[in-house]
């Protein structure tokens, strides 16, 4: 396990790296490696904007994170920079996953009852 949670977490930091790192180059920007970008504490929680993204290129990003992971991740990682990072957009789908699971979960108990 890593330092900074279990293995699905790191999963999902990876996710929003490699998004992170395909959008970088989409806008011909020098990008780090995705498993850089997950390793590497500073880098983890660096703001987006400090990598060279607009605000535009956040919603387009959160737009894919959102098709990958088939729901909706808080708005409050677009618009807080301690958040918008690969660390707070990590964190970020891997709660909205859990709770996208829960709810899954949830409804199957309530047909089988």
């Amino acid at each position: 396990m890593s330092p900074h949670g279990s293995h699905r977490r790191d999963a999902c930091d990876l996710l929003v790296a490699d998004l992170v790192v395909q959008a970088l180059a989409e806008q011909g920007l020098p990008a780090p490696d995705a498993g850089e970008l997950v390793g590497n504490t500073e880098l983890r929680s660096l703001d987006l904007a400090l990598l060279g993204l607009s605000s535009l290129d956040w919603i387009a990003l959160a737009s894919r994170i959102e098709d990958a992971i088939g729901t909706e991740i808080p708005d409050r990682v677009l618009v807080r920079a301690e958040s918008r990072c690969v660390a707070g957009w990590g964190e970020a789908v891997f709660a909205a996953r859990t709770a996208h699971e829960n709810e899954k979960t949830d409804g199957r108990k309530g047909w089988e009852e």
